[in-house]
């Protein structure tokens, strides 16, 4: 694990609030998205890849949160129906990778980050999805 400086990123995708059975309900996020091909409908992209994003806690990891899944896109202005426009902060961040069979290897990453003492300020945390390298995930994990 490293800490590094983050820059801010600007994202176009969809989002839901995450209540319940984080493994179900953030699977149907990406579900929809991939089945849509809704990357497809994000203006002005970067790249191919899919930012997945972790923010709005209403406390720790167990408690409600938003996910958003989508991509980075040059600056917009609004956002589509159904749609959300959503930034990462410039911020220090825990640097992981995940490794293996998606979604279960990235899975496993959370797991074992949930178990280390990291001082995480709960403000927004990502994972970077590259089409490029499917059995490879960035994860960045707020920390203060």
């Amino acid at each position: 694990m490293n800490i590094i400086q983050q820059y801010a990123r600007t994202l176009y995708g969809i989002e839901a609030r995450i209540d319940g059975d984080p493994v179900r309900q953030i699977g149907a996020v990406w579900d929809r998205f991939l089945t849509e091909n809704l990357a497809e409908d994000c203006p002005s992209r970067l790249d191919d890849n899919l930012v997945a994003l972790y923010c709005d806690y209403e406390g720790d990891h167990t408690q409600p949160y938003t996910f958003f899944l989508g991509c980075e896109v040059l600056d917009v202005c609004s956002a589509e129906d159904g749609f959300a426009i959503r930034y990462t902060p410039v911020g220090n961040y825990a640097e992981f990778s995940a490794f293996g069979a998606m979604p279960d290897a990235v899975i496993d990453k959370w797991r074992e980050i949930w178990e280390m003492e990291l001082y995480r300020n709960y403000i927004a945390d990502y994972e970077i999805h590259d089409p490029k390298s499917p059995n490879e995930v960035s994860v960045y994990v707020g920390v203060m």
